[in-house]
């Protein structure tokens, strides 16, 4: 009995996974990131990326998306990208999430609800860490202030 429930829950993490990974995919192809970017590890797990590009400024009261920088963690990249309206954070994108192994999958795919609601709720990328998902949620706060930065906010 408790294999089918185990086979489901992997199968419901990893189709979040996908979904949450493949939502800026066009045409069945996953999102580009660009070129690689090597960068010096920093203490906490992670690394310093480039720079997003300037995101442009919205017409008044406008709604725009802005992508973070790609976060480097020892368990995978993570970049997420927000959707504001004005200066409001409507909502925050896992773009990636850190895909090492089977487990970073999972602990990624259950935080990254987690992380979402509590940066719209803040406005801000001054969230807690998820227990237990501590590099997935230092990579989110990187890439999400990395965005915020870029739109100027």
């Amino acid at each position: 009995m408790r294999k089918p429930t185990a086979l489901a829950a992997t199968a419901a993490a990893a189709t979040v996974l996908m979904l949450s990974w493949g939502a800026g995919a066009r045409d069945g192809h996953p999102p580009s990131l660009g070129p690689a970017v090597a960068a010096p590890v920093v203490p906490g797990g992670t690394s310093a990326t480039r720079r997003p590009a300037p995101a442009p400024a919205p017409a008044a009261g406008g709604s725009r998306q802005v992508d973070g920088t790609v976060a480097r963690t020892p368990y995978g990249l993570v970049q997420v990208r927000v959707d504001l309206v004005g200066t409001h954070i409507q909502d925050v994108i896992a773009v990636r999430l850190t895909d090492s192994t089977g487990t970073s999958v999972r602990i990624s795919a259950s935080a990254a609800p987690i992380l979402r609601r509590e940066a719209v709720a803040a406005q801000s990328a001054q969230i807690d860490a998820v227990s237990g998902a501590t590099y997935t949620s230092d990579g989110y706060r990187q890439s999400l202030q990395a965005a915020l930065d870029a739109a100027h906010l």
